[in-house]
């Protein structure tokens, strides 16, 4: 179930890039709970005019992230860096290759928590993998339950040497 899951989000995140569409609107499983559906949190990429580059987030509720970018190519170490509000200010990353081997995780906390959006950058490094693409999710576990609360998830290229 959870291989068909993370295919089944792996694509939709691919299609919602190459589309240009800005929110998923279909209900996908809940690999905490095989009986729940829910629906993925909207995922947005906004463009901030500098004055010699751009620069692009993409962003929920929770979250918004500057890097990596979308299907930006990786090598064994990569910055994650943006802004997040989240309970005490610390959140949770996977970065899962596709073959759904875990490269990296660990939890990151942000200079502020919620309600205000708090500052973070990290630098993420990961196993060696023959994959070449992989997704890096991002998320606040929930108090209750542990849950995975706002995910968000980016497809990277993985550069093998």
């Amino acid at each position: 179930m959870q291989t068909k899951w993370f295919i089944s989000i792996g694509l939709l995140v691919v299609i919602i890039f190459t589309s240009g569409c800005q929110q998923w609107t279909e209900i996908v499983p809940n690999p905490a709970s095989e009986d729940k559906k829910q629906t993925p949190p909207e995922t947005k990429e906004t463009t901030e005019d500098n004055d010699q580059e751009e620069t692009k987030a993409v962003e929920n509720e929770a979250f918004k992230i500057m890097a990596p970018v979308p299907n930006q190519t990786i090598h064994g170490v990569f910055t994650l860096k943006g802004e997040a509000r989240v309970f005490e200010a610390t959140f949770h990353y996977r970065l899962e290759d596709d073959h759904h081997n875990v490269l990296a995780e660990g939890f990151i906390t942000a200079d502020k928590g919620a309600p205000e959006w708090g500052d973070f950058e990290a630098e993420i490094s990961f196993k060696e993998t023959t994959s070449s693409n992989a997704i890096l999710t991002i998320f606040e576990e929930s108090a209750k339950d542990g849950s995975p609360q706002h995910e968000l998830f980016i497809p990277l290229k993985i550069e093998n040497k």
